[in-house]
């Protein structure tokens, strides 16, 4: 299996080191493009590549662009954009959890990471007036706690429809490394006005982000 980098902006040492590192730990061979392959879904498929690594501009027409392109991957893919302050070794996996049941997936992804790593994952729990939230955490709670990965489980301070927000302005307090997110399953009116929450993410992360497809066959990463 394979990571790929695709340098859609020239990577920085600091950004490819951050690559780098984690294909060696989760013992992975790194491929390099300068740019997305026009069909994506089939170079991945081609070349066995289970993260995807983006380099980008932290423009808002480039990144949208981009996750247009992404939009079928059944893979995650990481963006790393030139704004982004905190790229260090990864660490701590901040996982967002809202009422959406596609929050659950997360951990498929999330669990590999962190035990090739030795990342802690960080759970922020929506606090919603609903039980789902609550119900979604403890099944990433118990699917951690059956391969010994650590956790912390943090009370967000907003609901559902806030948490992504709230995430990205507390990654600094949490000392996240990398932060976990659903795509958009759909794009509503407000989101092809002012853009989906996943591009503010991007936009705004002071770490890595990376993005998982919300679809009924979701990858996951191999051992």
């Amino acid at each position: 299996m394979n990571f790929l980098l695709v340098e859609d902006l020239p990577a920085t040492p600091l950004q490819k080191d951050f690559v780098l590192q984690l294909s060696r730990q989760m013992q992975r061979s790194l491929l390099t493009l300068s740019a997305l392959p026009d069909d994506i879904d089939l170079y991945v498929e081609q070349n066995e590549v289970d993260i995807l690594f983006i380099v980008c501009h932290s423009a808002a027409r480039r990144v949208q662009s981009l996750l247009n392109q992404c939009r079928t991957l059944r893979i995650p893919y990481v963006f790393l954009t030139d704004t982004m302050q905190h790229i260090n070794p990864l660490q701590r996996l901040l996982l967002p959890v809202t009422m959406l049941e596609e929050e659950v997936y997360k951990v498929h992804v999330a669990s590999p990471i962190a035990r090739y790593t030795g990342a802690e994952v960080l759970l922020l729990q929506a606090h919603d007036y609903g039980h789902r939230a609550l119900q979604h955490t403890q099944k990433i709670q118990t699917a951690l706690s059956k391969v010994n990965i650590p956790y912390q489980t943090i009370g967000g301070k907003t609901d559902s429809f806030r948490l992504y927000k709230e995430s990205v302005d507390r990654q600094r307090e949490m000392h996240a490394d990398m932060l976990l997110l659903t795509a958009s399953r759909d794009y509503g009116l407000d989101d092809l006005i002012f853009g989906p929450p996943e591009r503010h993410a991007v936009l705004r992360s002071h770490c890595p982000v990376l993005l998982l497809n919300p679809r009924g066959d979701l990858y996951t990463l191999c051992d």
